[in-house]
């Protein structure tokens, strides 16, 4: 099944299933935020991010069971997703907080250069806490370091970036992967600091599917990833 560490059968042919994945998550993410707003929630509450966030996995997950039962061995394994091991956790730990540096070498360059294009900060992260205290704490937590990293890993280092890298390549499949990884980022109330936020979040995408084809599965990508979201949460929470 896997003609290399890092392309798969099943990422050769679906790179039609992933694209629709992925719409059909953002698709269903909006539905979700919708019709929660139009029932009287406010957009800070838990159950907005909570429900965007199923809403975005499952066109996700859906795209990648999709891909590898038509395309593939039917197991997810098709796309990198091994058992998890202990040196994952201890290589993720180092290179999670290395992209914690790496990021923040770029917002500074932002702000220094062009303050107008810097994202205004940590509401998204704050709002829930603000509004709902330990109820959004614990929502926030589940899904930046433990739903976000499995469902993303997945999809963007396993399905779409082993089909691109199949097609052209390395080099092209990693800034593939990783600007559909930054554009799914970018919010419309960020406005003009969605071009810092692409940056930053396109610096996250290289990172970890550098990792990935390093390490030719997901585990480290995956436990790196969550390392990241959770530094980044408890700076927001503690220190911005």
């Amino acid at each position: 099944m896997v003609t290399s560490p890092d392309i798969t059968v099943v990422g050769i042919r679906a790179g039609w299933t992933a694209l629709i994945g992925m719409l059909v998550g953002l698709g269903l993410a909006a539905g979700v935020v919708v019709t929660l707003l139009a029932a009287g929630f406010e957009t800070s509450d838990p159950a907005v991010m909570f429900g965007s966030a199923l809403g975005l996995w499952t066109g996700l997950l859906g795209s990648c069971i999709v891909a590898v039962h038509r395309k593939g061995s039917g197991s997810l394994k098709d796309l990198g997703l091994t058992r998890l091991r202990w040196v994952d956790a201890a290589q993720g730990l180092g290179l999670g907080i290395a992209m914690v540096f790496a990021v923040g070498i770029v917002a500074k360059v932002f702000e220094s250069l062009a303050p107008d294009l810097t994202p205004t900060g940590a509401d998204d992260v704050l709002g829930p806490i603000a509004d709902s205290g330990a109820l959004g704490t614990v929502v926030i937590v589940v899904v930046a370091v433990v739903g976000a990293p499995f469902f993303e890993e997945l999809f963007f280092r396993g399905l779409v970036q082993g089909g691109v890298v199949a097609r052209w390549g390395i080099t092209i499949g990693l800034f593939v992967q990783a600007a559909l990884f930054a554009l799914m980022h970018v919010s419309p109330d960020e406005g003009w600091g969605n071009v810092g936020i692409f940056a930053m979040i396109l610096t996250v995408g290289l990172c970890l599917g550098a990792i990935r084809h390093k390490a030719h599965r997901l585990g480290p990508a995956l436990f790196a990833h969550a390392v990241y979201n959770a530094a980044i949460v408890t700076l927001a929470l503690f220190v911005i």
